[in-house]
């Protein structure tokens, strides 16, 4: 059932990539971090400015990283040696969110570089 989903997903593609991997990004990965905030303490300083305090709390927020199904992978990756290859359409994978590009000439859909790709799913 999957392989035809992702066939027919893929089908739809009418662009070959050069550089860059084409990937439809998942849900937001949220983690737990702690965060320091500036936290108003009610007082006020000699020139009546408000006083702070940095209070830490562990919040819920969405990771650097995300994940992303590999709907195309670009013609420079193709033409290296087979056992360099690691990267196969519908893989899974791991990326540096903050350099992904979304391109809009297809559907929810980002360019992400291989190089920008740091783990796949098992």
């Amino acid at each position: 059932m999957e392989d035809k989903v992702l066939e027919s997903v893929i089908s739809e593609i009418n662009y070959t990539f050069e550089k860059d991997v084409l990937v439809k990004p998942l849900e937001a990965v949220m983690v737990k971090k702690e965060v320091t905030e500036p936290e108003l303490t009610g007082e006020k300083d000699e020139e009546g400015n408000d006083l702070y305090e940095q209070k830490t709390k562990v919040k819920e927020v969405e990771s650097d990283f995300a994940k992303g199904i590999v709907l195309a992978i670009p013609i420079s990756y193709n033409v290296m040696a087979d056992e360099l290859k690691t990267l196969k359409l519908g893989d899974t994978v791991v990326y540096n969110k903050r350099f992904a590009k979304d391109f809009d000439l297809y559907r929810d859909s980002q360019l992400v570089k291989s190089y920008d790709i740091v783990a796949i799913a098992k």
